[in-house]
């Protein structure tokens, strides 16, 4: 946060409320900016955004939380940044194509689930492997045991982070942040090697590799390393604001979608390969 200050004004046009703020830059503050607006128009639903007052006029709900005041007729604004805001009143006709807030919690409660009944299989999974087969282990079984510590550890640090944000604290976020996307690529990794063995074992045939295990795990830990560190010195790991939910996150697109969705473009391309090869 910075120490410096910018001041707004807000005007009413066709029912919206523009706030609008000039000078410095003031973003992603630990406590949020509320704001409070009358709500005229009881047939629409209310929304939320911002600009930031470059390129074309596109609204984004990124880092504003919308709350109905239905008591008061109040719309309350929670923004962790200051900038050009705005309340936009949907019609109805749209809104009901937009996710509700109801909708949006079931599917968190269905992800939450889903990583719950993972997590637990996959600890069934370690379990049996460390205290009873771990002797009797191949190549191949080592390699999967390492792929499931991996998911299991991004199963943990995802349902772990919406709680790691709400407390607020920005070195807990930041970590948080790093663990999951550390583990997510480290994931994806042992799935590309996971490929590469089969490739190495099936086709190939009579491979001969010095420490071959001891290589393959290296790469499989020590790959998104330098990925996460580079990132995080930059300070992009940081606290998101979806909808009505805080989540410690990459908060630049370019990252993500470079990053995150390129590597796992790679990763899928190569594993299908392989599949294919091995089938054919």
């Amino acid at each position: 946060m910075t120490n410096e200050f910018e001041t707004q004004n807000y005007i009413v046009l066709n029912n919206v409320v523009y706030g609008i703020t000039m000078k410095a830059k003031i973003s992603n503050l630990t406590d949020t900016i509320d704001m409070f607006f009358a709500q005229s128009d009881q047939g629409s639903n209310a929304s939320c955004v911002s600009w930031d007052g470059k390129g074309e006029l596109n609204w984004t709900t990124s880092g504003c939380k919308t709350e109905t005041i239905e008591e008061s007729n109040t719309i309350k604004c929670s923004c962790s940044h200051l900038t050009f805001f705005a309340v936009l009143m949907i019609p109805p006709s749209q809104a009901e194509e937009n996710i509700t807030q109801q909708d949006l919690e079931s599917l968190t409660y269905i992800t939450s689930i889903g990583c719950g009944i993972s997590m637990f299989f996959l600890s069934i999974a370690l379990f049996m492997h460390f205290l009873l087969r771990k002797a009797k282990s191949n190549q191949a079984t080592k390699i999967l045991m390492n792929m499931f510590v991996a998911l299991c550890l991004l199963n943990v640090s995802f349902l772990s982070n919406e709680s790691v944000a709400n407390t607020g604290d920005n070195a807990a976020c930041v970590f948080i942040a790093l663990l999951l996307h550390y583990s997510m690529l480290a994931s994806f990794t042992w799935f590309f090697i996971q490929a590469l063995h089969m490739y190495l074992w099936v086709i190939r045939q009579n491979v001969s590799i010095t420490n071959y295990v001891r290589k393959i795990t290296v790469l499989g830990w020590a790959f998104p390393t330098p990925i996460v560190i580079t990132i995080a010195s930059v300070g992009e790991y940081k606290t998101l604001i979806l909808n009505s939910s805080r989540m410690c996150w990459i908060t630049n697109h370019y990252i993500h979608y470079i990053v995150n969705i390129g590597y796992y473009a790679v990763v899928f391309v190569f594993t299908t390969g392989i599949f294919i090869m091995i089938v054919t």
